[in-house]
């Protein structure tokens, strides 16, 4: 069968709706409230051991953007390591530049160097315009998002020999000064450029005849007056129709040439991705980790060719429905997601945007994925202002990661409860999770260790509020660890703020100071009582060794839900 149309029918909605419905299944079905205890799937049961990326951010990594090594000069009041300190970071992606003795200071401070490329500026050389995708005309062109920028960057095609050669050398010297990992932004490259009118420079019009040639109908190439492939030129094709030119041509229906040469464009940037990353791979000897952009839903060929994506977060997506199936997509292709903070088209920061920002980070890390601490981030403003937060605003919160790493680290989800999610492992009788808030801005995100039946399960807690207020959590015992007596230990981030306990628990890496535990209950009980979360808490249940193991748990009584 032809290829063309594969990359147009993988929308998101479509994509993840068929993951979370394939990671939703229960390998045992629960039927009447009278037979729900003794079916009742161990949550143990329902995590799915995830597949080992090599080279990506591990559960507790703390990760954070830095465009360029700050400070970039004596007037700038940034500096890119100090960030790093007060945000607790482990990972710091995404940074353009090869400057060696700074990367040989973010490996001192015990974080991994992560690198960075694009579609044509190449980390810190000045970038060749005459590799630049054209349009119709001839037309140098802009992405429409850098059309008021100062200097939009440049955008190459991937079928030029001069780009192509360029792009190689410019990874390759980022390795070479001592990158460990690389990330790729605007990796959908060629087939990007179509929205705009593109590419139609010469390396393109030689290459689509022969792509024609592989795999188009040969009675779709005679009924168009295309069957003698050894002249067609498609720029000449379409001027004789006159074709619109520019982002027009995006939006003129053509025929079915124009939907070869949509899927031309996408094999195309398919093939120079993987032809590029061989290159680096024989060049350094190893299997170089790389991610790339992938605005946390796009999952087609183009980003399932790297190992794993960091997407820029729209604040309007910034919800725990939206983090959670996210989460769960990359899951279903064996991928991991990490996102930048909540992206705001107005810079003024406020409480709300704090707050906010604060509750998609612990978000997050509940439901299993990374976020870019909110520093030297992009923002979508006409000016593309970049935002520099405070990190004592937001410390508390990566210092907990770090002091929970071991409740984090090889965990995965097991149940969630929450507005907007639909988790039907469980029927609603024999839930093993319901809370009691007189609200539906609290959700309840439930990890366990896949196959592991006495490990200790990780409840994560996330009140939504602008307000919190303290909460009731009931469980399913039988759900947990069937009918032993359960304890249940409450861990939450401290506050407020003290700079000399967290530079303390950077230089030691013991975070224990940055963690406060609370035992909640340790007898046979079903629910309890926590305090207001801001936002975030670890409720950890385990078997309780303190009682004898022949005593008997109640049967739940369940409240509404």
């Amino acid at each position: 069968m032809h290829s063309v149309f594969r990359f147009l029918h993988s929308s998101f909605g479509a994509v993840l709706l068929a993951a979370v419905v394939a990671l939703s299944t229960p390998p045992t079905a629960v039927g009447s409230e009278e037979s729900a205890a003794e079916n009742t799937p161990r949550l143990h049961e329902l995590a799915r051991p995830r597949v080992a990326i090599p080279g990506a951010p591990k559960a507790a990594d703390v990760c954070m953007r830095s465009l360029r090594p700050r400070p970039i000069n004596d007037r700038d009041p940034r500096n890119t390591l100090d960030a790093m300190r007060g945000f607790h970071v482990t990972w710091l992606e995404w940074t353009y530049g090869n400057n060696a003795a700074f990367i040989g200071k973010v490996h001192e401070l015990g974080a991994t160097y992560g690198a960075a490329a694009a579609a044509g500026s190449y980390l810190g050389d000045v970038p060749v315009e005459q590799w630049n995708v054209v349009d119709l005309d001839g037309n140098r062109l802009v992405a429409t998002w850098m059309r008021q920028w100062p200097r939009p960057n440049p955008w190459g095609c991937a079928n030029h020999p001069e780009f192509r050669a360029g792009h190689v050398r410019a990874v390759i010297a980022a390795i070479e000064a001592g990158a460990d990992v690389l990330q790729r932004d605007e990796p959908a490259q060629n087939q990007t450029a179509l929205r705009w009118g593109g590419c139609f420079c010469d390396h393109c019009m030689a290459a689509f005849p022969e792509w024609l040639r592989r795999h188009a109908d040969p009675a779709v190439l005679k009924r168009l007056g295309a069957a003698d492939l050894d002249e067609f030129n498609y720029r000449d094709y379409l001027r004789a129709k006159n074709a619109p030119v520019g982002d027009a041509f995006h939006r003129w229906a053509g025929d079915e040439l124009k939907q070869y040469f949509q899927q031309f464009q996408f094999d195309s940037t398919v093939a120079f991705n993987a032809w590029w990353r061989e290159q680096l791979d024989r060049h350094a000897g190893r299997r170089v980790p790389v991610s790339c952009n992938n605005g946390v839903r796009s999952w087609t060929e183009i980003q399932l060719g790297f190992d794993y994506c960091i997407g820029e977060l729209s604040a309007a997506h910034a919800r725990p429905d939206y983090l959670y199936a996210a989460m769960r997509q990359a899951a279903s292709f064996g991928k991991r997601q990490s996102v930048t903070m909540p992206l705001r088209r107005d810079p003024e920061e406020t409480p709300d945007w704090i707050r906010h920002t604060r509750q998609t980070i612990a978000t997050v890390y509940a439901v299993g994925g990374h976020i870019e601490m909110p520093w030297d981030t992009y923002l979508p403003t006409p000016d593309a202002r970049r935002y520099f937060g405070n990190p004592a605003d937001y410390a508390d919160l990566t210092a907990f990661v770090r002091g929970m790493a071991v409740y984090l680290e090889s965990y995965e989800d097991s149940f969630a409860l929450g507005k907007d999610i639909d988790d039907d492992r469980y029927a609603p009788e024999a839930a093993p999770v319901v809370l009691k808030a007189e609200t539906d801005q609290v959700f309840a995100f439930v990890r366990a260790k896949p196959g592991q039946a006495g490990a200790p399960v990780v409840i994560h807690l996330l009140d939504w509020r602008e307000q919190p207020q303290p909460l009731s959590v009931t469980v399913e015992p039988r759900a947990f660890f069937g009918t032993l007596p359960l304890r249940f230990r409450l861990f939450t981030p401290v506050l407020p703020h003290d700079q000399a306990a967290h530079d303390r628990a950077f230089n030691s890496k013991d975070y224990s100071e940055l963690v406060r535990e609370t035992e909640l209950a340790r007898s046979i009980v079903n629910t309890v009582d926590l305090p207001a979360l801001r936002p975030w808490g670890m409720l950890i249940v385990e078997p309780d060794a303190a009682i004898p193991v022949d005593a008997q748990v109640p049967e739940t009584k369940l409240p509404p839900r």
